[in-house]
């Protein structure tokens, strides 16, 4: 079994009757964080015991619990919440205290049973370094026909998510537009299944999960270093993808 997710949060069974709403708010401003160590974690391929996959770093005001193995597969280590940092923390882009409970988690983890500690300390530096961005690319398609390459980034923070639309010219390798396309609160839920594919017709078109228009892109005003684009859906799906833009 290999460590696979790294997770911080409020502690569920506590949090779900005592204060679930912030629980919920917690959870969606450090998704970015969980996502991105649950990705770099994973390349380790580091074999436990074979007890747990995961690490998760619980969180509570209140009485903290003495650390173990809850299903499925979860090592679970408690550590104390301090509410007021956090609501200083969550109008910000400091992540700082997210990663300092990261760091004593791990610590503490380490004495329960073996982990990669170091590799996982390494990894906070690491984020720190990149200013805490967590940032993929979903896809790169090559059109020749179009001489267009299209690349989808995918950038998650503690305030929102973003995707990003770089469209190059194949024959002059210039970069013709570089513009974010679609913008939702933070939290990997809200995204998800929003984009998937890219598709050239008389437009570009990006396609969501079940592969119906989501995003449709000028094509010619691509070429005029324009980005022109729509978003495909009812006024709340509109809202939603288009959060402060």
């Amino acid at each position: 079994m290999n460590l696979n997710y790294i997770s911080l949060g409020l502690d569920y069974n506590t949090y779900i009757g005592v204060d679930n709403e912030l629980r919920y708010d917690f959870q969606q401003h450090i998704d970015f964080i969980n996502d991105y160590f649950s990705k770099a974690i994973r390349k380790d391929k580091f074999k436990t015991d074979g007890t747990f996959n995961m690490i998760n770093v619980a969180l509570s005001e209140f009485e903290l619990k003495t650390s173990s193995i809850v299903p499925s597969n979860v090592l679970q280590v408690h550590l104390d919440f301090d509410k007021s940092k956090y609501k200083k923390a969550k109008k910000t882009n400091d992540c700082s205290y997210y990663l300092e409970l990261l760091e004593k988690g791990f610590k503490k983890a380490h004495k329960f049973k073996s982990i990669p500690l170091d590799n996982l300390l390494n990894l906070i530096e690491e984020f720190k370094k990149g200013d805490c961005l967590n940032k993929w690319v979903h896809k790169k398609k090559r059109f020749k026909g179009d001489d267009l390459e299209i690349i989808l980034t995918c950038e998650l923070t503690t305030n929102c998510f973003q995707l990003w639309l770089t469209a190059n010219k194949i024959s002059t390798k210039e970069e013709l537009i570089n513009g974010v396309i679609m913008r939702t609160e933070t939290g990997t839920s809200i995204h998800e299944g929003m984009f998937k594919n890219i598709i050239i017709d008389k437009d570009i078109i990006i396609t969501d999960k079940s592969d119906s228009p989501r995003v449709i892109v000028n094509k010619q005003a691509v070429f005029k270093r324009e980005l022109l684009f729509e978003i495909n859906g009812d006024s709340e799906i509109k809202e939603i993808l288009s959060y402060e833009l």
